[in-house]
C-alpha cells in the first residue's frame, strides 16, 4: 500500500513533466516531447495503481485528461514534420 506521500510525489513529476511537455511543444522539440510524455505516461499508470480515495481519482483523471490532450498535440507535431530524404549512396549503407 502506497502513502499520501508517495503519491503526492509521483503526482507532482508527473505534473512537472507535462510543463516541460507543453515548452516542448512551443517550441517545436518533437522528439524531447515524445520522451517526456512516453515517461509521464509511464508515472501515470505508477499512480493510478497508488489510488486510494475520492480525490486521489480526481487528480489522476485530470492527469490523464492532460496527458492525452498533450498527446495529441505532440502526434499532430509529428504528423507535420517534414519527411526526411534519404540520398541514394545512404539506401545503398544502410542496405549492406
Amino acid at each position: 500500500m502506497s502513502t499520501v506521500a508517495e503519491f503526492i510525489e509521483v503526482r507532482k513529476s508527473i505534473e512537472t513533466l507535462t510543463a516541460k511537455i507543453t515548452v516542448f511543444n512551443e517550441h517545436n522539440a518533437v522528439q524531447d516531447s515524445k520522451q517526456h510524455l512516453d515517461e509521464a505516461n509511464r508515472q501515470l499508470e505508477v499512480l493510478q495503481a497508488m489510488v486510494a480515495n475520492d480525490v486521489q481519482v480526481i487528480a489522476a483523471s485530470r492527469l490523464s485528461r492532460q496527458l492525452t490532450g498533450l498527446g495529441v498535440k505532440v502526434a499532430s507535431m509529428v504528423a507535420k514534420m517534414p519527411v526526411r530524404k534519404v540520398s541514394a549512396k545512404a539506401k545503398q549503407q544502410k542496405e549492406v
